[in-house]
């Protein structure tokens, strides 16, 4: 199985690359509503964001990667082949939903994304599945009614 600090390490490099793709995705944003008025360009707080988290990445990854007392001490990172299997299944409906975003857009990801993240893991209760539902909807009123943009 992998270890704590080789995971930890893997897992920082992968934050970095990819607040570098959304950062350069980022760069596209088309000034509008109310960060046009106030002159902030739309790409600011995203890349902001992503700045920041990549840094703290990055600080994450130095410590792991070179200091003996961030390590883990042969540590797993799952116990047993059906949490590997559960983890591995997460990230496969996570790039499945970021597809399913960039081709069909959010309502159809908001609708499919949070339940298929439940069953990927393994819950089974259908309330929780009935609330995942619930603040995916809520998160899209709040966008479009509350704030006014488009989805």
């Amino acid at each position: 199985m992998l270890t704590q600090r080789l995971a930890n390490i893997v897992f920082t490099v992968l934050v970095i690359i990819a607040c570098v793709y959304f950062a350069v995705v980022a760069q596209g944003f088309e000034a509008a509503g109310l960060l046009a008025s106030s002159g902030l360009p739309s790409r600011f707080f995203p890349q902001l964001l992503l700045g920041f988290t990549a840094f703290c990445a990055t600080v994450v990854l130095y410590a792991y990667a070179s200091k003996g007392e961030a390590g883990d001490e042969g540590q797993t990172v799952f116990d047993s082949s059906a949490e590997a299997r559960r983890g591995l299944l997460a990230l496969a409906a996570a790039v499945v939903s970021y597809i399913v975003w960039q081709n069909f857009g959010y309502i159809v990801m908001a609708a499919t994304s949070g339940p298929l993240l439940c069953l990927a893991i393994g819950v089974r209760n259908p309330v929780v599945y009935g609330v995942v539902l619930a603040l995916a909807s809520g998160v899209y009123l709040v966008f479009t009614q509350l704030l006014g943009t488009q989805f």
